[in-house]
């Protein structure tokens, strides 16, 4: 097993309803990911499309307010949840179920952001 998926792994013991890890370039192209079969989605050129199109927009409202510090964005719908942050100039997605406890989601991303940088690292490489 790779390092992403020891990483989803310990990121489901704490939150279940994570249906997947997708991690993206900042042109928009998949680098790497892992991604439920539950999620009727499963396409990764077109889920970091969407999610870079969405953060990249929202990196922009953020800047017209005058702040250039984007950190992570975060949607819910009635079926997905998504938290997209941004990770040794990657962009990192965590898919859930909308039924997703929001302080859990936000406390694994933020707990897990070393290990993801870590291993991001070695693509910047």
């Amino acid at each position: 097993m790779n390092e992403l998926g020891r990483i989803m792994d310990d990121a489901r013991k704490f939150v279940p309803e994570i249906l997947g890890i997708i991690i993206i370039s900042e042109d928009g192209l998949p680098m790497t990911h892992i991604i439920s079969e539950a999620l009727d989605l499963k396409d990764p050129i077109i889920i970091s499309g969407l999610l870079s199109s969405a953060t990249a927009m929202m990196k922009n409202v953020l800047s017209e307010f005058g702040d250039k510090g984007f950190q992570m964005v975060f949607s819910q719908g009635e079926e997905i949840s998504i938290l997209v942050g941004v990770i040794e100039d990657f962009y990192v997605g965590f898919i859930a179920t909308s039924d997703v406890k929001l302080g859990p989601l936000f406390m694994e991303f933020r707990k897990q952001r070393e290990r993801l940088g870590n291993m991001l690292k070695e693509y910047k490489s």
